[in-house]
């Protein structure tokens, strides 16, 4: 077990700064004081970062920490801490860690013992989510989905079945395959929200179902990064705790079953994913 209080430390710690999605008016007060006095911003992209920093009048150093020098740059951020430095993190837009490789730096810390303090503020998928009309509880965030339809039908056949509001992001040059991928998987009349320029001057929502969308943007380039969002499916039956499931898996196998087929048979009927089944039934 481990205890951690921010505020009680002198020496380094960590930081982790939202920055506007859009419109630079919401910045925090807080985020500013904290950009202002930090040793270091580690940025994901230090030009995007650069831009903003000088726009709220930070002119701290920067150190680039993006997903392709994390591993390294990691142990390089963790000396500077336990040296007594503070280190403000940041990624392109929103929240640090989500969709960001923040959580490497965060692990590390935790695993040095040195304090993390998180600030509130801006993320695209929650700004989406309260003005989509969906229920925001539950709901389930997949970040971005990848790029090949046939390792996205996986997700969008989860999205199927999920009594949750499913939301995902998708770069404009890719969002009129993807929402033909969709609309392979989900009926035609589900209802999703396109979001896009969220805070920004072009701010829209683009409200309809999986049919009137598609139609929509076979017509209209997509322009902006876009936020998704599809609405539950409130006819689902109700999703079984792994226990149930594995329950269901010894039922099987009691009736002659082998593990393997009744694993794939479970997994298939309650549409959960076989390996996960697997994996939850070999820890039993």
């Amino acid at each position: 077990m481990q205890r951690q209080s921010s505020y009680s430390q002198d020496t380094g710690k960590l930081y982790l700064v939202p920055t506007p999605i859009g419109n630079l008016e919401d910045i925090t007060i807080r985020a500013k004081k904290v950009l202002t006095n930090a040793d270091y911003i580690a940025a994901e992209d230090t030009r995007t970062s650069g831009i903003l920093l000088e726009k709220i009048g930070v002119h701290n150093r920067m150190i680039s920490f993006h997903k392709y020098n994390s591993k390294e740059r990691a142990p390089e951020l963790i000396k500077l801490m336990q040296d007594g430095a503070v280190i403000a993190e940041i990624s392109d837009a929103g929240m640090p860690v989500i969709s960001d490789p923040g959580y490497i730096l965060v692990q590390e810390c935790i695993k040095h013992d040195i304090p993390v303090v998180p600030l509130p503020g801006p993320s695209a998928f929650a700004t989406a989510l309260i003005a989509s009309g969906f229920d925001a509880q539950p709901f389930t965030y997949y970040g971005f989905l990848p790029r090949k339809a046939s390792e996205q039908k996986p997700f969008f056949e989860q999205m199927n079945q999920a009594r949750a509001t499913s939301i995902f992001y998708e770069a404009p040059h890719r969002l009129v395959k993807t929402l033909k991928t969709m609309a392979q998987i989900l009926p035609a009349e589900r209802q999703i929200v396109a979001a896009r320029e969220l805070t920004k001057i072009h701010e829209e929502f683009i409200r309809g179902s999986v049919a009137e969308l598609n139609d929509y943007f076979a017509q209209n380039a997509p322009r902006g990064e876009f936020v998704i969002l599809v609405s539950p499916n409130t006819e689902a039956p109700k999703q079984l705790s792994w226990p149930e499931l594995i329950t269901l898996v010894d039922q099987l196998v009691a009736a002659g079953n082998s593990k393997k087929d009744a694993i794939k048979q479970v997994a298939k009927e309650h549409h959960v994913s076989k390996n996960e089944l697997y994996d939850q039934y070999h820890q039993e």
